[in-house]
């Protein structure tokens, strides 16, 4: 029978023979779960076509389930020893089926990485210090990367599905959420990782939004996340006062905004977990006609 390296034992035997000691500074969790690595590729239902990015590859648990499913898979991965041991077990496929990236995912130019290997979807279990981070960059840079399937910690969902008002609502959530559609795929507790984190991890699915209309009509989406950075820099403040105090352009623009915010039904004490994404987009249209 064959012992998948997701596995507890095959996963420990693995660390043993390399030396290697997971990094709490990197976020490093292993899931040990092969049930739960089988539901994720299930979930994002892989076919021969597929190439694949895949971050935080580690010792290779998702990749080894991935590979004979689809057509090739772009892996990255930071951390010496679990590149030594990662490119060990998949020495056969290396430079063929795998393609082997060694850097800090958060420094990378996605647009290049994705156009270069024609990547078209995303399955990842990536370290947890870099997940929130890493779903932003990789919808605004990879535009033909319609699909992410990622686990992650289970606050970070939360905040990724919040609604109006809700205590997670949050700047990353309207940002999140100008970019894509948010779902809840499936939670996997905290004992199917090695170490154990703190908390239950969620794999969510990711589906790219069509922003193209929007950016033809000159809607810079940088400059609408600093505007959305700016009205949440105060959280318990009133969104005006958050604006009013924040380094963007719009600091100036606030009797402007209060204007906007009265056409739209509200008044210039609401706070910015008030708004929906729909009225963020609706304000930053008018500031800049």
């Amino acid at each position: 029978m064959h012992s998948y390296i997701s596995s507890p034992g095959k996963t420990a035997q693995i660390l043993s023979r390399y030396g290697i000691r997971l990094k709490k500074s990197l976020g490093q969790n292993f899931l040990i779960d092969t049930n739960s690595t089988k539901k994720i590729i299930s979930y994002a239902n892989v076919n021969a076509d597929d190439v694949i990015l895949e971050v935080g590859s580690g010792i290779g648990s998702l990749t080894e389930i991935l590979l004979p499913r689809i057509k090739r898979v772009v892996c990255i991965e930071i951390d010496n020893l679990l590149i030594e041991a990662f490119k060990d077990i998949f020495k056969e496929s290396l430079g063929k089926k795998i393609q082997l990236i060694q850097a800090d995912a958060l420094k990378l130019n996605y647009t290049d990485i994705a156009g270069k290997h024609k990547i078209n979807k995303v399955i990842s279990n990536p370290p947890y210090s870099i997940a929130a981070p890493l779903i932003l960059k990789i919808l605004i840079e990879a535009e033909d990367i319609k699909k992410l399937f990622i686990t992650i910690q289970k606050d970070i969902a939360e905040r990724l599905i919040a609604s109006v008002g809700d205590k997670n609502y949050s700047s990353y959530t309207v940002k999140s959420n100008f970019l894509a559609d948010f779902n809840f795929c499936f939670q996997i507790s905290r004992n199917c990782f090695l170490p154990k984190p703190f908390v239950d991890s969620v794999v969510v699915e990711a589906s790219r939004k069509d922003n193209k209309a929007l950016m033809e009509k000159n809607f810079k989406t940088g400059d609408f996340f600093d505007f959305v950075n700016g009205c949440f820099l105060h959280r318990r403040k009133k969104l005006v006062n958050s604006l009013s105090q924040s380094n963007t352009r719009y600091c100036h623009k606030l009797e402007l905004v209060i204007k906007l915010l009265s056409e739209i039904g509200k008044n210039r004490d609401v706070r910015a977990e008030e708004l929906y994404l729909k009225d963020y987009i609706s304000l930053y249209k008018k500031l800049n006609t």
